[in-house]
């Protein structure tokens, strides 16, 4: 039998338990280097197939393809929007302040949206004749994957709002969702 010392036996699994979790656990330095440049990451065309859902069960697919361009002369990141290879959309991003991750869509007829970088989102929310739109495009790989949220806000529920025994119940609004709609959009260049 070998007669071997406990010493080097835990000196040994500390070391081998050492070296396999080292290899799975980024520092906070590697993981702000991983963290992608906004836009300049972004930059290429997408496409892919967004399909459309509604509370009524209806379900539409459309084609859909996203272009992030290179800064213009005017400092805009061109940011493009096609439906179906002929409902287009072009609209600007601004980089208003990256510390606070914020940016900005201009469509070039007065409307300018405000949208921030949370993550590998990017998210813009904003309220246009009687709708409520959540829109959040999430950057995973070579990919974008495109969400919308569409909700009327004539149509509210409204709950809370009274006392409870010593607590006030704040009044709670929830709207429906109306519309559902998702993309992931594959990068081609």
């Amino acid at each position: 039998m070998y007669n071997v010392n406990p010493l080097i036996i835990c000196v040994s699994l500390f070391l081998l338990i050492g070296c396999s979790t080292k290899k799975n656990v980024a520092t906070n330095a590697e993981v702000k280097d991983m963290a992608i440049n906004f836009p300049l990451d972004w930059i290429g065309s997408y496409e892919g197939q967004l399909n459309i859902y509604s509370t009524n069960q209806d379900t539409n697919t459309v084609n859909m393809e996203l272009i992030i361009s290179y800064p213009d002369a005017e400092g805009y990141f061109p940011w493009t929007v096609i439906y179906d290879n002929k409902d287009v959309r072009r609209y600007g991003l601004e980089v208003i302040n990256t510390d606070r991750g914020l940016y900005r869509i201009n469509e070039y007829n007065s409307i300018e949206l405000d949208a921030y970088l949370i993550d590998r989102h990017f998210i813009s929310r904003f309220s246009v004749m009687q709708n409520d739109l959540i829109i959040d495009y999430e950057h995973v790989g070579d990919a974008i994957i495109a969400q919308f949220f569409i909700t009327n806000v004539d149509h509210q529920n409204i709950t809370g709002g009274e006392i409870i025994g010593q607590d006030t119940i704040p009044k709670v609004k929830t709207y429906p969702i109306q519309v559902y709609q998702k993309a992931i959009l594959k990068k081609k260049d």
